[in-house]
């Protein structure tokens, strides 16, 4: 979750500070990341049968 928390909201950040249109490809990246991390967190936290 870190590396898509930080590829996602890093690209935007860098995409409004410095213009680099470029960066808006690699933002998806990072959401698909951290809904990875979401269901990652999801499936660990279920409980056992």
């Amino acid at each position: 979750m870190l590396a898509g928390t930080v590829i996602f909201s890093g690209s935007l950040y860098l995409l409004v500070l410095t213009g680099r249109t470029w960066l808006g490809a690699i933002t998806p990246v990072g959401g698909v990341l951290l809904i990875v991390g979401w269901v990652a967190l999801a499936l660990a936290s279920w409980p056992a049968r």
